[in-house]
């Protein structure tokens, strides 16, 4: 990079981390910077894994070492102090085949208010679905058409709520209930 020049990546609000071919890093954006307490000077040239400790050593040497064998690209989860971080470990590619590898990181979301409005919400869906299953069961389904028709279009109601209700458990993460 020309010196005084800004890449692209400097104005990413997400941690951006690059690495060469061999897995050292060469590139931090200021916002890996800032959340992983580090200037770019003192990293360059450190292998990537060796930036992070424990598990997230682990999935970060993964991630490379996948991606530099030819994997388009590595999901991956770590941890770092109190921050759980989504990585994304890319490719960088040229004419000449493949020269590094970029790391994306998003913040995991902790917001442990959608997780309650969630678990909340679980046990009354079950309720309206077992009473609607049963008022049609005990009518035998001689109701009118029009009733049978409402009876179904509320459980497909109860089942959407549902799906979007267990997608918020997703969006946040399985280190969640």
């Amino acid at each position: 990079m020309i010196s005084g020049s800004r890449s692209l990546m400097d104005f990413v609000d997400a941690p951006v981390l690059v690495g060469d071919p061999e897995g050292r890093a060469v590139y931090a954006n200021p916002a890996f910077e800032r959340d992983f307490s580090v200037s770019k000077d003192t990293l360059t040239g450190v292998p990537l894994a060796s930036l992070f400790q424990g598990g997230a050593r682990e999935a970060m040497l993964a991630a490379v070492a996948g991606v530099c064998r030819g994997s388009a690209r590595e999901r991956f989860r770590l941890r770092e102090g109190n921050k759980g971080f989504e990585a994304m470990a890319s490719p960088v590619e040229v004419e000449g085949g493949r020269v590094g590898v970029v790391i994306l990181l998003f913040e995991e979301s902790n917001d442990e208010g959608l997780q309650s409005f969630r678990r909340e919400v679980q046990e009354p869906l079950d309720e309206l679905t077992q009473v609607l299953v049963a008022f049609s069961s005990q009518t035998g389904d001689r109701r009118d058409q029009k009733y049978r028709v409402m009876i179904a279009e509320a459980l497909r109601s109860i089942e959407r709520m549902r799906k979007w209700s267990e997608g918020v458990a997703v969006d946040l993460g399985p280190h969640r209930e």
